[in-house]
């Protein structure tokens, strides 16, 4: 469980982010805060499909242009970005579903997810898309 309470002042910032990459293009499936037991901080993430063909460096560029300029929203180097196939991410969604684009704020706290232990997270989005049905 975490020691340090995630501040009003953070969720706000997460949601100004999330909300500037939505308005940028930016395919944002997993958005989060996550506390880290090891630095005992909280850590802002996002999950971008296109990071494992793009690379993460071409993501964070197009993260940083999307927040260029804008007022209440977390710098860049505050930001992780996790790829889709990230194994905390499909661990957390088959548990924690929100609709497509919506930013929502599920305190997600003190749970396991088949048999795994889940840091503390407040989540902002934790969308799958459909898998598309394929046949003649």
């Amino acid at each position: 469980m975490a020691s340090q309470s995630l501040l009003n002042m953070q969720i706000d910032q997460g949601v100004n982010t999330v909300a500037a990459l939505d308005r940028a293009g930016l395919d944002i499936r997993a958005a989060f805060w996550i506390f880290d037991d090891d630095a005992l901080t909280w850590r802002f993430s996002v999950s971008e499909p296109t990071v494992n063909v793009r690379g993460p460096h071409a993501v964070y560029e197009q993260i940083a242009a999307a927040l260029n300029g804008q007022s209440g929203v977390l710098p860049l180097r505050d930001i992780y970005l996790r790829s889709a196939d990230d194994q905390l991410i499909a661990l957390v969604q088959t548990a924690v579903s929100t609709p497509g684009l919506g930013i929502d704020g599920i305190l997600f706290t003190g749970n396991a997810v088949m048999g795994n232990w889940i840091p503390d997270m407040y989540i902002y989005r934790m969308y799958r898309p459909p898998i598309a049905a394929s046949g003649p």
